[in-house]
């Protein structure tokens, strides 16, 4: 079984997902992928690719990591990122898929697929492969009328394997490195006018994604992570030096001393004045 099935631009253009291509192979064990980073092939530089295992195996591989998939597995690439994987030559996997494009697709699948392929095990197979099995019915006798029905068979699909399929691969987050990265240049950086947009552009994420994995690594919002920082060189330079007030407003990135004053005091119960009373290594004691 090889089946190719290409869908038309849907007529309303703000559906939250909808699919570009869809397929399935069974016994074809010659079935080998391996496309470049950022691809323009079949549209993949901007759409997501999902594959569902139904049976045999097959394997998908990384630079770093290799892995088996079979009944029951599937893995999902975001759009752009390098592709690898083939089926058992021995025991071909039977495979069905799905490429699909849509709105804030980031958001409805939690960033998965965005930096790593994401691979995982169906806990409700038999209505997910229902769910596949509907697509490809309504792609093969495909109407204009059936727009809306498709869009919502894969939006149900998609929010299904969201909410209860488990990934099975653990690689390496690079995520968590860039987002480590940005942090650092933030701290060193924050007496400057530095925005959630440029740090999410130092990273090299879209701005709602780069914002949520901030806020899952460092426990705290981007802006709170900011002020963070400028408070802290505050407190290092009421600490070490004898700049004024107006001084370490500016030097810190504040805008105005009383916004300053403001914040630090929120943040410390103290205001910058009894800080440096305290903490003030030149005052004579």
């Amino acid at each position: 079984m090889k089946e190719h099935i290409f869908l038309p631009k849907p007529v309303f253009p703000r559906h939250v997902c909808y699919p570009d291509f869809i397929g399935g192979y069974s016994d074809f064990p010659k079935h080998s992928v391996n496309r470049e980073y950022r691809s323009k092939e079949i549209n993949l530089d901007q759409c997501y690719n999902l594959h569902l295992v139904l049976g045999g195996k097959g394997f998908l591989h990384t630079p770093t990591n290799s892995y088996e998939l079979t009944r029951g597995q599937g893995f999902l690439y975001g759009p752009g990122l390098r592709q690898t994987y083939h089926s058992d030559s021995d025991d071909p996997w039977s495979i069905r898929w799905v490429h699909f494009y849509g709105i804030r697709l980031e958001e409805l699948l939690n960033g998965k697929g965005i930096d790593e392929p994401w691979l995982f095990q169906c806990s409700n197979f038999p209505l997910v492969t229902a769910l596949m099995d509907r697509l490809l019915q309504l792609g093969r006798e495909y109407q204009v009328e059936d727009e809306h029905s498709m869009a919502a068979t894969l939006y149900e699909l998609l929010t299904t394997l969201q909410s209860t399929a488990n990934q099975i691969n653990v690689l390496v987050n690079q995520t968590a490195e860039r987002i480590r990265e940005a942090a650092n240049y933030v701290r060193s950086h924050s007496h400057e006018h530095i925005t959630l947009e440029q740090a999410a552009g130092i990273a090299g994420y879209s701005t709602p994604y780069f914002s949520r994995k901030f806020s899952q690594t460092f426990g705290m919002s981007f802006p709170e992570f900011l002020m963070e920082s400028r408070l802290l060189h505050a407190k290092h330079l009421l600490a070490t030096t004898n700049l004024s007030i107006k001084q370490i407003t500016l030097e810190t990135g504040f805008s105005q001393s009383s916004y300053f004053i403001r914040c630090f005091r929120s943040q410390e119960n103290l205001t910058p004045l009894q800080f440096r009373n305290i903490h003030n290594l030149t005052i004579g004691r």
